[in-house]
Formats: C-alpha cells, sequence, structure tokens
C-alpha cells in the first residue's frame, strides 16, 4: 500500500481531539491500513483498543483520569499529547519529544541522507524524532497496534512522508550490512519495567549482535543498567542521558557514532529545538580533595547523568572545582559554574549531620520551606522536611552527605 495513502487514512483517525474508542474502531476497519495489516492482526489490535480504555481518546473524563496522559503531559507537546493516539505501556515506552529529537539528530547524520532503521518501533516518537532531522525511516515493530499508532503518530507529526513502517519480528528481520540502525526493546515484557538485559525483548543476544551486522547505530536501555555487562560487546559509546534533572535514557553508540567511550549529556530548551551539553568521562585524574571548610563558597550537585557515566571528576575539571571525598558525588567552587552539567547551590552554614543542629541553623537563617537531599545515606526525606520546616520564609537545601564514619550537613540556598 502507497504510504501516503495509508497515512491519509491515519490522518483522519485524528478529526475530533476526543475521539469514542468505537468511533476509531470503525474508521480503522475501513481503512487501507486496516487491510494491509491483516485481519487477524487488526482484531488483535481492536481486542486492545476495547481492553485498554487509554487508547483513542474515549470520552474527556475517562481519558484525564488515565495514567498515560499524565505521563505524557510535558514529554511531548501539548497539542501533540491531545492528539496522539498509544497506550500507557506505549508511552511510558517512548522517548520524549527532546530525546527523540537529540536522538533523531545523530541518527540523521550517521545515515547521511539515507534511511535508519527503528527496530521495535512502538508508538514511533523515535522515528519522528529522526524524520524531522531529515533523514528516511524504516520503523519495524510485530504489534499492529503500535504500528497503528506509530502510523497516526507519524501523521499528527507531519512526517508521514518520511517515515514507512513494516510489520515484522525483528528477531527474524534481514538487514543490511550497512544499515544505520535504532533499537528500543521492550522493557516491559514481563508486564514491569526490567533492568536486568536477560529480561529484554528481543533477548540479548540479538541486541549484542547489532553493532557486529551493521554499520553504525544506536541502542536505548535502561539508565539503571550496569555498564560492566555490556564488557565484552564489541566498540562502544555508552552515553548516559538526562532531561528535567532525571537520567532518562543509556544509549549505546557503534559505528561512526562510537567516538567517545563513555559521556554524560543533559537535554534541555524547547520542544522544537532542545539544546544539550555534554561532557566525556573518565580522563580527568581525580580532583583535589578539601575539607568541607575550605571546599568553597558554591557546593555544585553534578546532573544524574554526570553521575552514572562516572563523570564527576571531568566536571571538576573543567571547571576547576575541588571535592571533599571520592564518595560524594559532590563538587565545590569559589563561583557557581556555566553548566547545565549541575546545579549550583550557595553554602550558608556547614553543620554536623545531627537534626538539632540542622534546625538550629534552619532558624537562625530564617528558613522556610526546606528540601532534604541526602548522598550516600538513607534518609525519610519528607518526615525530615515537616520536622525540619522552619517559621521564615526562606526556601532552603539541606544538602546532607555521609563522610564516613561522620555526616556533614550543607545548609545552602539555590543559585538562579
Amino acid at each position: 500500500m502507497p504510504y501516503r495513502e495509508a497515512c491519509k487514512h491515519a490522518g483522519q483517525f485524528a478529526e475530533s481531539t476526543f475521539m469514542p474508542r468505537e468511533d476509531l474502531i470503525a474508521k480503522m476497519m475501513d481503512s487501507d491500513l486496516a487491510r494491509s495489516l491483516g485481519a487477524e492482526a487488526v482484531d488483535r489490535a481492536i481486542a486492545a483498543i476495547r481492553a485498554d480504555q487509554s487508547v483513542g481518546r474515549g470520552d474527556r473524563g475517562s481519558i484525564e483520569r488515565h495514567a498515560h496522559r499524565r505521563v505524557a503531559v510535558g514529554k511531548f507537546p501539548p497539542q501533540f499529547t491531545a492528539e496522539m493516539l498509544a497506550t500507557d505501556r506505549l508511552v511510558q515506552q517512548a522517548s520524549s519529544w527532546r530525546l527523540a529529537t537529540y536522538v533523531g539528530r545523530s541518527l540523521a547524520a550517521l545515515a547521511e541522507g539515507g534511511q535508519v532503521w527503528d527496530l521495535c518501533c512502538g508508538a514511533g516518537l523515535d522515528a519522528i524524532g529522526a524524520a524531522r532531522a531529515g533523514a528516511r525511516v524504516l520503523g519495524v515493530d510485530q504489534d499492529a497496534l503500535a504500528l497503528i499508532c506509530a502510523y497516526h503518530n507519524a501523521a499528527l507529526a507531519g512526517v508521514a512522508d518520511c517515515i514507512e513502517l513494516r510489520r515484522a519480528d525483528v528477531a527474524h528481520l534481514e538487514i543490511p550490512r550497512q544499515a544505520v540502525v535504532h533499537i528500543d526493546p521492550d522493557r516491559r515484557a514481563t508486564g514491569r519495567r526490567a533492568v536486568r538485559l536477560a529480561d529484554y525483548v528481543p533477548e540479548p543476544s540479538l541486541l549484542r549482535s547489532l553493532p557486529e551486522r551493521t554499520r553504525a547505530g544506536a541502542m536505548k536501555l535502561s539508565p539503571a543498567l550496569d555498564p560492566g555487562v555490556l564488557a565484552d560487546w564489541p566498540d562502544l559509546c555508552v552515553e548516559h542521558i538526562s532531561e528535567a534533572g532525571v537520567c532518562r535514557q543509556m544509549v549505546i553508540w557503534w559505528g561512526r557514532a562510537a567516538q567517545l567511550r563513555r559521556s554524560a549529556t543533559v537535554v534541555l530548551g524547547t520542544y522544537d529545538r532542545p539544546d544539550s551539553e555534554s561532557i566525556e568521562a573518565g580522563l580527568a585524574r581525580p580532583a583535589q580533595l578539601r575539607t568541607p571548610e575550605q571546599a568553597g563558597e558554591y557546593l555544585i550537585e553534578p546532573d544524574p547523568a554526570v553521575i552514572a557515566a562516572g563523570a564527576v571528576d571531568d566536571l571538576a575539571e573543567r571547571f576547576a572545582l575541588r571535592r571533599i571525598s571520592p564518595c560524594l558525588a559532590w563538587c565545590f567552587g569559589d563561583r557557581p559554574p556555566a553548566t547545565a552539567l549541575g546545579r549550583s547551590f550557595r553554602v550558608l552554614r556547614i553543620v554536623p549531620g545531627r537534626e538539632k543542629n540542622i534546625a538550629r541553623a534552619v532558624k537562625e537563617l530564617g528558613g522556610g520551606i526546606v528540601e532534604v537531599k541526602p548522598r550516600g545515606l538513607r534518609l525519610d526525606t519528607d518526615a525530615l522536611q515537616r520536622r525540619l520546616r522552619g517559621g521564615g520564609d526562606k526556601p532552603l537545601a539541606i544538602l546532607w552527605g555521609g563522610l564516613r564514619p561522620k555526616q556533614v550537613v550543607f545548609v545552602c540556598e539555590r543559585c538562579e
């Protein structure tokens, strides 16, 4: 079936912002898209649509109660969120708009005007990111419902002409040796979000073979995965990527993309023009160690991606910062560095890690609401924040670290 024609039908699914599920099913059954997928696949997709109230858009009240709409808010542009087609599982698995754009730019550059193979494409967000960056994309998924969602979302994003979708099992797919590949393996096949590589679908042996079978590409993995399990894989770059203060993805690159061994990247900015800042890990010497009192007026909390990549010393070297312990992922300096790779706090007091000392400092500083941020300790932060809240109006941050055998607390204010 010509792709433009398929997308014309897919685009009809968005005639109403909140389309009832039965209307969605009727339109899908009357389209070339349904005929191209086959009766059995369509029957399964319809069963899923009827079973999952978060598909389609239902009535306004029911959709606004569903988790996937809450997750999608902030993850995708508001207009796209209102019109997108996805199940809760597909939304959970999908890259955010910014991250898909960031990774898509690199994939498009690798493809050099050629095609990017997006395996396990799901709702199509990574395919959309690569297509918006100028690549032609072949999206592959075994799930007919995912392909229906991807058809619709590609049309909604205005890149229908750049994306071809194919239903196939990626485990049995013939991929050209010169292909540029992106794969987002299913980490929820067991019903829960998997961390262990052994629980991914496709299985680890297929994932491991992709860097050897293709020219270049990227693989999206859980940021909680221990990079050590990839030690015997071919030459790779491991990139930890964060957004909005959370390490969202660990992406491994191979081929011409694997120019760095380990790196951390922070993605920020607008949906359509996200910016990024990166740092290579493992190149710097250990940072200078100072006592808490001598470390500096400003405490810099590295972004979670920097910590995950093991780039804290690299951050310290780039901005001439110091540390108080190799076990605490904090840096210190005489001025706040201009970077998205860390968050800066001005140190107002340094006190022992005892609640009465902290409470006294909060009171003397005119503190009100406090945010407790432990490092190297397990604390009940909610309870501590309630007990330490002062009677003043100054918001404070309590950075509480474990310096064995002691504890140290930095009472700080955030730098804007």
